[in-house]
């Protein structure tokens, strides 16, 4: 399938399946356009991935700082300042919605729960927030307490009880969270495949940690690998950016290597030092995932599929895929590319005249076969080919090799399903594939 069509069906997938609904950016509108008809616009800032226009559906939450002041020293607790803030939105508040409302009073924030039968639809963090310092854009930049880059919800709750029980002094860090909004508002106007790339990452990441709660990647920190990958090429398009940031992804979770705009001194993924091995394979293992069901988009043009993708383990360590040499399958219908393999007789000869496809594929063990290209209209820079036998065979083998297989001669030595595909590459693009199914039975 070519670039444009597979762009196209990801650009569908993330309107129609992760990109917020109307009613949706209504509701949170109507929010937090309440909470400044009771503190005043100034005083009021929404941040976090909704103002960055990268949110995806469903809506949980919504992040706002509150404006104290300018900083003077990490001294501040803000508690007091929260008591009487939650009071005044337990007298004068008017709620916008038909959910009743339930105000937590945290020593790093005010919680404003919305509930439905006690079941939260919605929540706020009204975060307290210090003016200091101004960003390249003439932007303010802000103190807040520690956690307002990590848990979301009701695990952000549980940590600030934990804070308050323990009586442990609040610990403000500087951020800069109008800056990142400005970034992404210039690379949104610039090109509106951005948000879409993003919204695409994050709804993977989702169905990877509703499959494994260990899959441990935060959306903050993809949606700023592909910033830095629009910043460098904001020509590219929604399929070149997710295949960057995939076929990119294992080499930049080894470090943390994306500095904190308000303190270079810190990395916002600093969090992948805490990443055990089994976490970090966990993640190699959902990459693996989703680059092959990109290979095999052809087959399979559900997006709803490649995003569900899951895990991966390779069966040896010779398995490989073109997305490890990075070169996409755009395949073009126009071209044609035909390969068959050729079974040797029984008579001991070495004369290989009955086909694989011919017969579906189907050969006896102990004989030996030849694979060919049959038809080739594609003027290929290189055509590489690559053995999979069957994951329970002794030997799974799946290496690539260019020109030919890896052994000129295969033999039928292991029971089970197998294949050989062969790929037409040029300027570094799959542009068509052929495969010929190898069933072997005793």
């Amino acid at each position: 399938m070519k670039k444009d069509k597979i762009s196209s069906l990801l650009r569908y997938y993330v309107r129609e399946n992760l990109s917020p609904a109307i009613d949706d950016i209504q509701f949170v509108s109507k929010i937090y356009q309440s909470f400044n008809d009771l503190l005043g616009i100034n005083n009021c800032i929404q941040i976090g991935s909704y103002p960055r226009y990268t949110a995806i559906r469903p809506l949980h939450d919504l992040d706002i700082l509150y404006i104290l002041g300018d900083w003077q020293s990490n001294d501040i607790e803000p508690i007091g300042d929260l008591n009487i803030l939650a009071t005044k939105f337990r007298q004068q508040y008017k709620n916008p919605t038909n959910y009743k409302i339930e105000i937590i009073v945290q020593t790093h924030s005010i919680s404003f729960r919305y509930l439905d039968n006690n079941v939260e639809i919605f929540a706020v963090d009204l975060v307290p927030a210090l003016k200091k310092g101004q960003n390249e854009f003439g932007k303010n930049m802000f103190y807040v307490p520690e956690i307002i880059k990590q848990n979301r919800g009701q695990k952000r709750q549980e940590y600030y009880q934990t804070k308050q029980l323990n009586n442990s002094k609040i610990l403000w860090i500087k951020t800069d969270p109008i800056g990142y909004i400005e970034v992404a508002a210039t690379l949104n106007q610039r090109n509106e495949d951005f948000r879409k790339s993003v919204k695409f990452i994050k709804g993977w990441k989702h169905k990877c940690k509703e499959k494994n709660n260990e899959f441990k990647l935060k959306s903050f920190h993809l949606e700023q690998l592909i910033t830095k990958d629009f910043i460098l090429d904001i020509n590219q398009d929604i399929f070149q950016s997710v295949f960057i940031f995939f076929t990119s992804l294992k080499k930049n979770i080894e470090k943390p290597n994306i500095l904190d705009r308000a303190d270079s001194t810190k990395y916002i993924d600093q969090y992948l030092l805490e990443l055990t091995e089994n976490q970090r394979d966990l993640i190699n293992e959902a990459i693996d995932g989703i680059l092959i069901a990109f290979e095999d988009i052809d087959l399979n043009p559900n997006i709803e599929t490649i995003v569900s993708s899951g895990f991966y383990k390779r069966k040896s360590d010779s398995e490989a895929y073109l997305f490890d040499q990075i070169i996409p399958i755009l395949i073009d219908d126009s071209l044609n590319l035909s390969i068959d393999g050729f079974v040797e007789k029984f008579d001991g000869f070495r004369k290989f005249t009955a086909p694989l496809k011919l017969a579906n594929g189907i050969v006896d063990n102990k004989n030996s076969i030849q694979f060919k290209v049959v038809q080739n209209t594609t003027n290929a820079d290189t055509l590489k080919w690559k053995v999979k036998n069957d994951n329970n065979s002794l030997q799974p083998r799946g290496e690539i090799t260019d020109n030919s297989t890896y052994r000129k001669i295969e033999t039928t030595a292991y029971i089970g399903k197998h294949y050989v595909d062969c790929f037409a590459v040029k300027n570094n693009k799959c542009i068509a594939r052929d495969r010929v199914n190898v069933v072997v039975k005793s």
